[in-house]
């Protein structure tokens, strides 16, 4: 029986319906970027981008806009090897979306994709990775392309940013409540969860995670195992057990907050004890497409 005390913002599916509100979002933006915004909207509930049919769609967690900047904002707690390659292809399409409405190059938003791990991808100890085009040969020109991709760290050691944001890390990865932003966010994870249009939707969702991340956790052991076995070493079944748990959550986190954002809470429930329907779920989606 799944506690829905136990589902916090840390979970996908209660982070995206948590930033849907505007000002918890703007106040989420504030922290991370360290200024002001006065106010933002979101131009679809969720930002849905196909190019063509021959190539990946995808669907963002969190996309809104200001005056001048579309903030694009994703929670990732999977590993994913190709991350930086999936901020630069997210950042891609939406520059394409916006020229296919008759943007022009020179009237493109100025574009912040902004991951939020609860791992530390580049194991560097920081909170917060910030990346913009740099020249190589003089690192004080910049490309000025009006891009800029963040990785933020719910597991970061270092003293490397100010306390408002570190105290809205902290309440992501461990529930901390430190200060009125995060009390606000408490407050909001508890309203949801004893809402009857979200709480059976949350606990359904994480069921179904639970049942994922377990089969995951046997395949990795099995191949992990065979891999140590093989080729004699023991650190081959921690590696099939920490691929295979991190490989299922990602997915099934992905698959969930799609299914729960089309309010197609029938095929959610028939996929969790259903592998191939859950399959064929995953492939609607292109989600085994998507690195």
């Amino acid at each position: 029986m799944i506690d829905i005390n136990s589902i916090t913002l840390k979970n996908n599916a209660m982070f995206n319906i948590v930033m849907r509100r505007p000002n918890l979002c703007k106040m989420c933006l504030e922290r991370i970027l360290n200024k002001s915004i006065t106010t933002i909207s979101y131009p679809d509930s969720e930002k849905a981008i196909d190019i063509d049919l021959d190539s990946k769609s995808i669907r963002l967690d969190i996309y809104c806009e200001d005056e001048d900047t579309s903030y694009n904002i994703e929670l990732q707690n999977g590993v994913y090897d190709a991350l930086p390659k999936r901020s630069r292809y997210y950042q891609s399409l939406i520059d394409v979306d916006l020229l296919d409405k008759g943007c022009e190059y020179t009237e493109l938003k100025n574009g912040i994709i902004i991951f939020i791990c609860t791992f530390d991808f580049f194991g560097k100890g920081r909170h917060l990775y910030t990346f913009e085009n740099l020249c190589l040969q003089d690192s004080e020109i910049r490309l000025d392309d009006k891009t800029t991709k963040i990785f933020l760290n719910t597991k970061g050691v270092l003293d490397d940013i100010p306390k408002p944001l570190k105290n809205f890390l902290d309440f992501i990865d461990n529930g901390t409540v430190a200060d009125s932003f995060t009390q606000e966010l408490n407050s909001a994870v508890i309203e949801i969860r004893e809402d009857k249009r979200w709480r059976k939707r949350l606990m359904t969702v994480e069921q179904l995670i639970k049942d994922e991340a377990s089969l995951a956790y046997k395949k990795g052991k099995t191949e992990g195992l065979a891999e140590g076995r093989t080729e004699g070493r023991a650190e081959g079944l921690a590696e099939g057990i920490a691929e295979g748990r991190a490989s299922g959550i990602a997915l099934i986190n992905q698959l969930h907050s799609l299914l729960i954002n089309d309010g197609r809470m029938d095929d959610l429930k028939k996929s969790i004890n259903d592998s191939e329907y859950q399959e064929k779920l995953i492939r609607e989606y292109k989600l085994n497409e998507i690195d």
